[in-house]
């Protein structure tokens, strides 16, 4: 029994969006979470690594919220 293929073309392009969006804001979220820890483990400043954490969380919220709608 053959598969279905014309389902596959049924999806709607706002899913895919969706998920192209999302896929771009992870993206750019590790590259800049990258960036902050090379930075941290370069430093010799102590001060530098409550700071840098207290705003991973911040950005994380802040994306989390975003994703909540989208998603909505």
């Amino acid at each position: 029994m053959p598969i279905d293929e014309s389902s596959q073309e049924n999806i709607p392009n706002d899913t895919e969006a969706y998920y192209e969006e999302l896929a771009g804001q992870e993206e750019v979220y590790l590259e800049v979470t990258e960036e902050e820890l090379r930075a941290i483990l370069t430093s010799s400043d102590p001060s530098q690594h409550k700071t840098t954490v207290e705003c991973w969380e911040m950005q994380r919220e802040e994306l989390e919220r975003g994703w909540r709608k989208i998603a909505s």
